[in-house]
């Protein structure tokens, strides 16, 4: 979302930012402390540039925007809702929260990969550790004894036969096949539909789900407390949401709440979001806490995602410690096979 740097990079740097504007200190004086205090690098050359626009009479937002691969869309507008309205502070405090209850979850969905990821390399490096050094030093041990092999050490060999003999082809088709899948991703209706399909998919779906309705009700949120207009937080928020099926919802909805519907009906209308926003958004749009219960219901998606991350690796886990071991298990087996037949018979 923020570009080149890391997410934790920019975060450090906008609480920084927000106890030097809390602590009273001048615009330029706390730009400048900043650029002191960042290590040289891209954001350290990016704040060099922003502070000097400041300096020469540009506002802080334009000059933010010059630079839209580190600071986002949702970033500059917060931050020129937070300049308009006195509380720049405030603004960038909310940013670094944000961009924090982020993080948080991106950590808990790559803890929750690291081990399926590591057993699944792990499987991968012993089969072909066999395929390509144990099995053939055993092929020329068991050509020598004129006796037929095992059928679990016969299926070994065949299967690492054809391995041998066709991998380049069998590595060119999944080059081919991973580029054509890349190639249809990055058109606007692969993605659309990859996405639309990532939603229905059973268990993994929800995961996608709640990921993305989080995203969006927070971006729309934070926009929202800093009085964004509603039609242009929504299109924000689209972006925000990760998703190309909901991102095209989100535009709809800015479209019907553009020409004249309330939130809840253009919400309602879309049929791509739960029960619980569309409850939320017609109770805030009552109240006049939208923001509040937007971010509210973030919090509720993200505890429900790290809930449903944790249920789904707690099942999946051992099944593929179980799998992996019993496979691993088959054919250390059906290698040592006819050794163990050969000291049987000596």
């Amino acid at each position: 979302m923020f570009g080149a740097v890391s997410a934790s990079s920019l975060f450090i740097l906008t609480r920084q930012f927000s106890a030097m504007i809390s602590g009273r200190l001048n615009l330029v004086v706390a730009l400048g402390n900043l650029v002191k205090q960042t290590p040289r690098g891209q954001l350290h050359e990016v704040l060099q540039d922003v502070t000097e626009d400041v300096k020469a009479g540009t506002d802080l937002a334009d000059a933010l925007a010059e630079h839209p691969k580190i600071f986002s869309r949702l970033y500059v507008s917060v931050v020129r809702s937070g300049l308009t309205s006195g509380r720049l502070a405030d603004a960038l405090n909310q940013l670094s929260n944000y961009m924090e209850q982020r993080d948080t979850v991106t950590r808990n969905v790559r803890t929750a990969m690291t081990y399926p990821i590591f057993v699944t390399i792990v499987f991968i490096g012993v089969f072909h550790m066999m395929t390509f050094v144990i099995l053939p030093r055993f092929a020329s041990i068991f050509g020598t004894l004129n006796k037929d092999l095992p059928a679990p050490t016969q299926f070994m060999m065949d299967l690492g036969e054809v391995y041998i003999a066709n991998w380049p082809f069998i590595a060119a088709g999944l080059v081919a096949a991973v580029a054509s899948l890349v190639v249809w991703i990055s058109s606007d209706e692969g993605r659309t539909l990859l996405d639309e399909w990532k939603l229905r998919v059973p268990k993994f779906g929800t995961i996608w789900r709640l990921a993305s309705y989080a995203r969006f009700c927070r971006t729309f949120g934070v926009q929202l407390r800093y009085y964004i207009p509603a039609v242009e937080a929504l299109r924000h928020s689209a972006e925000a949401s990760g998703n190309a099926y909901l991102e095209a919802s989100v535009h709809g909805i800015a479209d019907r709440v553009e020409n004249g519907s309330t939130m809840v009906d253009a919400f309602e209308g879309a049929e791509t979001f739960g029960d619980v926003v569309v409850q939320m958004i017609a109770t805030g749009e009552q109240a006049g806490t939208l923001d509040e219960l937007m971010i509210s219901a973030a919090d509720y998606f993200d505890t429900m995602l790290i809930q449903e991350l944790r249920n789904i690796t707690s099942m999946i886990n051992p099944l593929l410690t179980a799998v992996v071991g019993i496979a691993i298990a088959g054919m250390m087996i059906a290698a040592f096979l006819p050794v163990f037949e050969l000291s049987g018979s000596v």
